[in-house]
């Protein structure tokens, strides 16, 4: 009997290993999860993978187009090269995940979490990031043309280099965000928080700045041609002529305007025009 068994648990487990892509889809909605499961090339477009548990899975080059993963834990998975177009990622926790060269254009990562994942080259074209955050992402060479960051979180991000237009960073947050040498040329980055970024010669030409913090910057070799300044807080800032701008700064309080200590005393609760 035992001997029966062992046989028969044998075949089951080989079965299982040479499974078609039809019966992984099957045995992936039946378990609800595939933690550290390897799917590398695995078709599951349009399937509805909602709170899936995904976490450290391999989907290399896997097809994830139009798939729900709202709310799925993709934690440390590899997404290399994966195709998530028109995918479904509202809330989903994407902490550290492997994303370099994935194809996520057109889709829905709204409120996600992208905490330090590797973005580089990934297409994040006209996709929704309104509220996601982004810190400490690695998004060098990202496309985010037409993409929307409203309030999204991009704090000490890695966007040097970058060179698209994304066209709606509303209220974004780039707090201590690297964008050396990025182009921002038309960007719209109205109320964005842009202290402590590093804005070394960065192009913000024809961009709108509106409402923007860029207190105690240096922007000796950035651009700003043509840009909207209006209402911006430049408060210790340095500026393309060299001058340190009191734009911004409270007339209360303050007594030294340098770059080096300007954080302990500006606000905005009135300020020079």
């Amino acid at each position: 009997m035992k001997v029966l068994i062992t046989l028969l648990l044998l075949t089951i487990a080989l079965s299982f290993m040479n499974t078609s892509k039809s019966d992984v889809k099957t045995r992936l909605l039946i378990a609800r999860e595939c933690v550290g499961f390897f799917l590398e090339n695995a078709d599951l477009q349009q399937l509805d993978l909602e709170g899936f548990n995904l976490e450290n899975a391999n989907l290399k080059q896997a097809n994830l187009h139009q798939t729900n993963l709202n709310k799925a834990n993709l934690k440390n998975a590899n997404l290399q090269q994966t195709r998530l177009t028109e995918a479904q990622l509202k809330q989903a926790n994407l902490t550290k995940a492997n994303l370099f060269e994935a194809n996520l254009s057109k889709s829905n990562l709204e409120e996600a979490t992208l905490e330090g994942a590797n973005l580089v080259n990934a297409n994040l074209g006209k996709s929704t990031l309104k509220n996601a955050n982004l810190s400490q992402a690695l998004l060098k060479g990202s496309k985010l043309c037409n993409s929307n960051l409203e309030g999204a979180n991009l704090e000490q991000a890695d966007l040097s280099t970058y060179q698209e237009w994304p066209t709606f960073l509303h209220r974004v947050n780039l707090q201590k965000s690297n964008l050396k040498q990025s182009n921002l040329q038309g960007a719209w980055l109205v109320d964005a928080q842009l202290m402590e970024a590093n804005l070394q010669e960065t192009n913000f030409n024809y961009a709108n700045l509106k409402g923007a913090n860029l207190a105690g910057e240096n922007l000796t070799h950035s651009r700003l041609d043509s840009a909207v300044l209006e209402q911006v807080n430049f408060c210790g800032t340095i500026m393309s002529n060299g001058a340190i701008s009191l734009k911004g700064c409270s007339v209360q309080g303050i007594y030294d305007f340098s770059p080096n200590n300007y954080r302990k005393h500006y606000s905005i609760n009135r300020s020079f025009d």
